[in-house]
């Protein structure tokens, strides 16, 4: 069984090394305080005797050697980054998981075939560059050299520049070759609250969902609050609130645990509490584990756009800005984190990601699944979110099973 207080110890250490903030955890990519945690991550990687290196965008690896040499290898791991002002368990959870799992290989004398390496990975949450899941990326080549240049931060840096001064002297190169790698196993805090309310102890995703953006504009006309009668107004925010209140019934009544919907930001224009608003303009972020959902949504909202503009007398555009498939997570390797679940004893579900992770961008490559454990009313980005050592080691054994299957059978 996994050790809890080896886990918390882990995770409350990471915990500390923070950029000052109001509460909870700040550690961005690319700054010193993110290399005192990149440090500290490869040193306790290190002391559990792993062959540990870093590579050309930061990413930080710990490698245990497999028997067959030739045999690509079990990746396992997530970010070490966090947003400002953050938990202590996303990401970070299933970095310091990966490396339990190798302590309890070692300390239980098993030798797998395949090597097995932990990783930490860069950037996955794109503070510091507007760039989510940087990292993965650059493992994967999504990024390459012409990123390096092209990426700046807010005050115009380069990648490339802002690398010179961050990285050690010795580094990896950050693309993998695909014959490098076997698959990749992310465990991750669930980031929402069906686990915990279902009292289940494992999540097994089989999609990260499909996310399409949209923006709302809603054109009506200006006009004095106290002198334009109600029933000869062209007022912009009645008839963003009533498709608004539309999008929301409608998600929520026909796909309540299928799909979401969330309105963001919502700007009125001209802005002053005296004057009818001339023009709203809203975001809407619609997910779902099918596409067919995103679809169906996406109809509806465009149809009832026409039915309000209609009734308010008001002009509605409604722009589709992005749109991104669902990405399926391998049955193989869902399947054998179901069966290490049955022989632990563990209760489990399968789900839906509705966040983006690593493990999105690393499946485009090689086989990829992920574990969520419970965390406590799905708090997530907030200094509040927590996860029970029990859960954590819950997840690790499911983890270090999962690995030890994934080596005899591959």
């Amino acid at each position: 069984m996994a050790d809890i207080m080896r886990i918390q110890s882990d995770i409350e250490s990471l915990k500390g090394i923070s950029e000052p903030c109001d509460a909870g955890t700040t550690r961005i990519g690319f700054t010193q305080v993110y290399r005192q945690g990149a440090d500290f991550f490869k040193s306790r990687m290190k002391e559990a005797g792993l062959a540990v290196r870093e590579d050309g965008i930061g990413n930080v690896y710990g490698r245990l050697e497999g028997t067959e040499k030739g045999l690509p290898a079990i990746l396992s791991g997530s970010h070490l980054d966090t947003v400002r002002c953050a938990g202590a368990f996303d990401g970070i959870a299933g970095a310091v998981c990966a490396l339990e799992a190798v302590r309890m290989i070692k300390e239980k004398g098993i030798t797998l075939r395949h090597t097995f390496e932990v990783v930490g990975t860069m950037e996955e949450e794109g503070t510091r560059f507007g760039q989510v899941l940087l990292g993965s990326k650059f493992i994967t080549g999504v990024f390459g050299e012409k990123e390096l240049d092209a990426i700046r931060d807010s005050e115009g840096i380069t990648l490339r520049e802002i690398n010179r001064t961050y990285l050690p002297a010795n580094v990896c190169p950050s693309y993998r070759e695909s014959d490098e790698i076997l698959s990749f196993i992310e465990l991750h805090d669930e980031q929402g609250p069906v686990l915990e309310t279902e009292n289940i102890d494992i999540g097994i995703v089989e999609n990260i969902v499909a996310i399409s953006w949209l923006t709302v504009t809603v054109t009506g006309f200006a006009g004095h609050a106290g002198t334009v009668p109600m029933p000869l107004r062209q007022d912009a925010a009645s008839g963003a609130c009533r498709l608004v209140n539309h999008i929301a019934c409608h998600t929520t009544q026909h796909y309540a645990h299928s799909a979401t919907a969330t309105i963001g930001k919502l700007d009125l224009l001209p802005g002053s509490s005296n004057c009818i608003p001339s023009k709203c303009i809203f975001t809407v972020d619609l997910r779902s584990g099918k596409m067919s959902n995103i679809d169906e949504l996406t109809a509806f909202i465009q149809q009832k756009a026409n039915e309000v503009a209609k009734e308010c007398n008001v002009d509605i555009e409604v722009r589709i800005d992005s749109r991104q498939d669902p990405i399926e997570m391998d049955g193989h390797l869902c399947s054998m984190i179901q069966e290490s679940c049955e022989q632990l004893g563990y209760s489990y579900r399968t789900m839906n990601s509705g966040a983006g992770h690593d493990a999105m961008i690393l499946s485009a490559r090689w086989p990829a699944a992920m574990l969520f454990v419970p965390c406590i009313k799905g708090i997530t980005h907030n200094p509040e979110e927590y996860v029970f050592p029990e859960a954590l080691a819950k997840g690790t054994d499911v983890l270090y099973q999962t690995i030890l299957a994934l080596d005899s059978k591959a």
